[in-house]
């Protein structure tokens, strides 16, 4: 009886018990383990609500095709597994479940269950290693035109400026005035007459 239970929860993920709740099978969320550098695959576990107690339907054909009752044999194997269940906690305070987990009433008076390490089959964990790709191309909206992303990357960087030189051109010419200054007074000597005009103007 406890197997049939057990194999119903494992196919259809609930199982409503009267007087009891529901007892869920969940999964705990995947997980990054950033210094191995993977993804841990989610972990079943199960969980109990009290508050939904109504067996369905579904449970009692299900046991009916399975064990080969009728659906009135069903329904009081089913009532029957629950009153058991109650009975123990009523007498011990806890009903240990295999491969289900350990049922008990906390401090509120409240039904929980604390489940074990369920060894069900689950993917293996994943390499999450981060892949650079150098000058990966690919496509980018740019306002209502689409682009791809090397296209971006050059406009962006646009044309080099050219480099401005007139101001080494003018240090140039200024050197060349200066040197050539020079040269003229040593040839022609400093006085104001070799720097005037000479021409002499005669009166008519």
């Amino acid at each position: 009886m406890q197997d049939s239970l057990y194999e119903f929860l494992l196919l259809h993920k609930k199982l409503s018990l009267p007087g009891i709740g529901t007892i869920s099978l969940c999964q705990t969320p995947a997980q990054h383990d950033f210094p191995n550098k993977q993804f841990i695959a989610p972990a079943p576990f199960f969980n109990i609500d009290p508050r939904g107690d109504k067996p369905s339907k579904k449970l009692f054909d299900w046991l009916s095709s399975s064990l080969n009752i009728t659906e009135w044999e069903a329904i009081k194997f089913v009532n029957d597994f629950s009153f058991d269940l109650k009975k123990k906690l009523s007498e011990s305070g806890e009903v240990r479940w295999e491969k289900v987990g350990v049922i008990h009433r906390n401090d509120n008076g409240e039904l929980k269950l604390d489940p074990p390490n369920i060894s069900l089959q689950s993917e293996p964990p994943i390499i999450a290693e981060k892949v650079i790709r150098v000058r990966a191309e690919h496509a980018v909206l740019v306002g209502e035109k689409e682009k791809t992303s090397v296209e971006m990357e050059e406009y962006l960087a646009g044309t080099p400026a050219k480099k401005n030189y007139s101001w080494l051109i003018a240090v140039i010419l200024a050197v060349l005035a200066v040197m050539f200054i020079g040269w003229y007074f040593s040839e022609k000597g400093f006085s104001t007459s070799s720097a005037g005009n000479q021409s002499v103007i005669k009166p008519n």
